[in-house]
């Protein structure tokens, strides 16, 4: 079975993810932000073996904690390429915001890109790549059909989506992402976003103001 920790992490309350499998205890890492100490104790504490680390995007408080992650456990880490200029970044961007750079450090390239399209495992389980840009410009999402499971990153949330004001950020090209990539899946598909409670396809299908 596919199964998901959620641990909130830093000023931003920001969804980090552990996605495992139950039987193999084959774990990954989805968005590391911050609180790096929090995400390993959820990890030994499940006694997980975790096999990478995914980025939906590169905002700093979803990548801020993946140095420190790397420098503990020897993993690849998976994200899209159009996001570089973001990674090398995350200390800037964490000053402007008046936060301390040494916690914010600049996050690694990804030693696995991907473009959307592509497989990817936890376990036994198997996700497909989508490519959804619109609240960043290398903004991607992982489906898991057999478990009706969506990672959407900072596209949906419960009664909203993703903010556009940033840079490389496209209100028209996120509302098509959504459209075309998460509202064709099935309505129960339950949906974990990178912040705020879970919801699911249908509901913010029937729901969501910003999709009327």
């Amino acid at each position: 079975m596919l199964q998901v920790i959620t641990v909130p992490v830093t000023v931003f309350a920001q969804n980090a993810r552990i996605l495992f499998d139950s039987e193999s205890k084959d774990a990954v890492l989805i968005d590391p932000g911050g609180d790096v100490d929090s995400l390993i104790s959820e990890l030994e504490g499940h006694s997980l073996l975790l096999r990478a680390i995914w980025l939906t995007h590169s905002h700093l408080d979803h990548c801020a904690g993946v140095a420190p992650l790397l420098r503990r456990f020897q993993v690849p880490l998976f994200g899209h390429p159009d996001e570089t200029l973001m990674r090398a970044q995350t200390e800037r961007i964490a000053a402007m915001y008046g936060l301390p750079t040494d916690e914010w450090p600049n996050c690694p390239e990804p030693t696995t890109l991907l473009r959307g399209g592509e497989s990817v495992t936890v376990g036994s389980h198997q996700a497909e790549v989508l490519f959804v840009p619109g609240h960043s410009p290398g903004h991607i999402a992982f489906h898991f059909p057999q478990s009706k499971l969506l990672l959407s990153g900072d596209c949906l949330f419960q009664g909203s989506i993703g903010r556009t004001d940033l840079p490389g950020g496209d209100h028209r090209q996120l509302i098509a992402s959504i459209r075309d990539s998460f509202l064709v899946l099935p309505d129960e598909t339950r949906v974990l976003s990178g912040h705020g409670p879970d919801t699911t396809v249908g509901f913010e299908r029937e729901t969501n103001p910003f999709l009327s």
